[in-house]
């Protein structure tokens, strides 16, 4: 099951200050999260985040200091264990399960809370693409594949969609007429010409053209 965490204002730990930490560290600033690091090691651009206050780093050698790591663990909503030993890796596993925290080790799905997808992220667009951590590898391959067919089109339907969804919070609609409307919208012709043409305002008037044809 695929579950789009909302992690905004949500503190994540990522344990492992090197190139897979770095990753994650990006990967949730996106989110908008509030990103910790513990490591007894930084990366340079880790180094630099924690210097522009992007991120907070946590100095401390995770093997040696579980308890400190305990501290800072029982503060966050998701960890990340990303250190390059598998066995620690499992430890800091372990130490999440305990506190009740969600947790994924990037080098063992087996005894993760989670897997972290590859995503295609094109516009206002989040698409996972997963292989149950079979294969990573293909995962960012398919992902590339699926940005690649997201067309400037499918992007400004994601923009009027919204607009009309939130045009009909208000009227006296049943869910399953405004769900036949909005696909009546996806599939309109005038609609898709228009946003073809980059014309987003013109496409609203005729969203609400056929808005008004379902109205009781």
């Amino acid at each position: 099951m695929l579950i789009d965490l909302k992690l905004d204002g949500k503190t994540v730990l990522i344990v492992g200050g090197g190139k897979v930490g770095e990753r994650k560290a990006e990967n949730s600033l996106e989110e908008r999260a509030k990103v910790v690091i513990a490591s007894r090691d930084f990366t340079p651009r880790l180094k630099k985040m924690g210097e522009t206050g992007r991120v907070k780093l946590v100095e401390l050698d995770v093997e040696k200091n579980l308890p400190k790591l305990r501290r800072v663990m029982a503060q966050s909503s998701v960890v990340f264990a990303a250190c390059d030993d598998r066995c620690l890796n499992e430890a800091v596993v372990g130490e999440a399960k305990k506190l009740g925290v969600l947790v994924c080790a990037v080098d063992n799905p087996s005894v993760s809370d989670f897997i972290t997808p590859a995503v295609a992220r094109v516009g206002d667009f989040r698409i996972a693409v997963s292989t149950r951590g079979k294969s990573p590898a293909m995962a960012r391959i398919l992902r590339k594949r699926v940005e690649e067919t997201i067309t400037p089109e499918d992007l400004l339907q994601v923009k009027l969609q919204n607009h009309v969804r939130t045009r009909l919070k208000g009227m006296s609609l049943g869910e399953d007429s405004k769900r036949r409307l909005l696909y009546r919208i996806i599939r309109d012709k005038t609609v898709k010409q228009l946003l073809r043409r980059r014309r987003l305002g013109e496409a609203k008037k005729r969203a609400e053209e056929v808005i008004k044809t379902l109205r009781p």
